[in-house]
């Protein structure tokens, strides 16, 4: 239109543009280098693990996207005005996209400073950790075997099968093993869950039946390694690395009972959840040429619980909420899990007894372990 109701001047847009391009190039900057020392921070308080599943927190990173595509929308804006390209009515429109790129950058810069407040933080990164964790045991729970059929060990007998390389297993496409399995007519036992590392002593799978070269090649391929675990399909680490967490916490360094504490209760609600979820869900295996072993009640209860009951053993505070966090798992835990804990519960008590020296504390600690092993470990003298 001709006739605008404003004329902006052609120097106004600049001078906000030019204000914005010099201030986003900054705090963008600022950003970067502030989120950088976040996850180091994070690295030095919790474990390392932990910096590559916060550096992907969404939260963190779009006020960073913002800043640099105000950035640009500035830089791009100065040459389109100093080339003379727009005319009236285009200056009018850049100088309202421009206000509004100031509010949507006004309101990302708070965004980020609610968000770098609490990044990296221990409670902060713990239930990002439970959030993680949780969601791949909801998989878990839904899928225990990824679509295979349930087998152990000892049942399945094969050849072999290595990988090419060393590394972890990241996931295992067993809809492509079947189709693998049924066009050359092979039973193919998975050894390796994800999560499992192999090496030339520990294969992928053993198969059954005469294998060429192209099934070879098929269950390879269907096999996805890398050089560190993750956290999508192996809840498993999601509980080592709440344990490194809980572990530094009880270090001479650091003397911190309570965080250990709080991994105690996570882990517990992580189980019990995933507990709830197996009672609720029957799944049925849709692949009858593949076969896999379950997770071991041993394993989870290790991978949870074993590295606080070696660091904090000497801890009262601590062995009372493990030996409370095992008779929570004791009730609503499938049966699978009952000789574990009670074999857990047994070395936690000897674990305290070698590493307390006061009667009283070895005396509230029996106390608890009473309500796990029904007075059996506080017997043991």
């Amino acid at each position: 239109p001709q006739d605008l109701p404003v004329d902006i001047p052609e120097s106004a847009t600049q001078t906000i543009l030019t204000i914005v391009a010099t201030s986003m190039l900054t705090v963008a900057t600022f950003a970067l280098a502030t989120m950088v020392t976040a996850f180091f921070g994070a690295s030095q308080t919790t474990t390392p693990r932990v910096v590559r599943l916060i550096s992907q927190d969404r939260a963190a990173q779009a006020p960073i996207s913002i800043f640099i595509g105000a950035f640009m929308f500035s830089i791009v804006g100065i040459i389109a005005l100093s080339s003379g390209f727009f005319t009236a009515s285009g200056r009018l429109i850049l100088f309202s996209v421009t206000l509004l790129v100031v509010i949507l950058v006004v309101g990302a810069l708070i965004r980020w400073i609610s968000k770098i407040s609490s990044i990296g933080q221990v409670g902060e990164t713990i239930q990002r950790m439970e959030l993680t964790t949780s969601a791949a045991f909801r998989e878990i729970a839904e899928r225990p075997l990824f679509g295979c059929r349930q087998s152990t060990r000892a049942a399945d007998h094969g050849r072999p099968l290595h990988a090419t390389r060393l590394g972890f297993v990241q996931n295992i496409e067993t809809g492509r093993l079947q189709k693998v399995a049924e066009t050359h007519d092979l039973f193919i036992h998975v050894v390796a869950r994800p999560g499992a590392y192999v090496t030339a002593a520990r294969p992928l799978v053993l198969v059954s039946g005469t294998i060429d070269e192209d099934a070879v090649n098929g269950i390879r391929e269907a096999i996805v390694l890398g050089r560190e675990r993750t956290f999508d399909h192996d809840p498993r680490f999601g509980l080592i690395v709440l344990n490194e967490i809980a572990a530094r916490a009880l270090s001479t360094g650091v003397n911190d009972p309570g965080t250990a504490i709080n991994v105690i209760q996570t882990d517990v609600r992580i189980l019990s959840e995933w507990f709830a979820r197996m009672e609720q869900t029957h799944p049925e295996p849709g692949h009858d040429r593949v076969s896999m072993v379950a997770i071991s009640p041993q394993d989870i209860l290790d991978d949870a619980f074993r590295p606080i009951a070696r660091d904090g053993a000497g801890t009262i505070e601590v062995c009372v909420k493990l030996f409370e966090a095992l008779e929570t798992i004791q009730v609503v835990a499938p049966d699978g899990f009952r000789a574990p804990v009670d074999r857990f519960a047994e070395e936690l008590m000897e674990r305290a007894r070698a590493a307390m020296s006061h009667p009283a504390d070895i005396e509230v600690v029996e106390q608890a372990a009473s309500r796990v092993t029904g007075g059996g470990g506080a017997q043991q003298r």
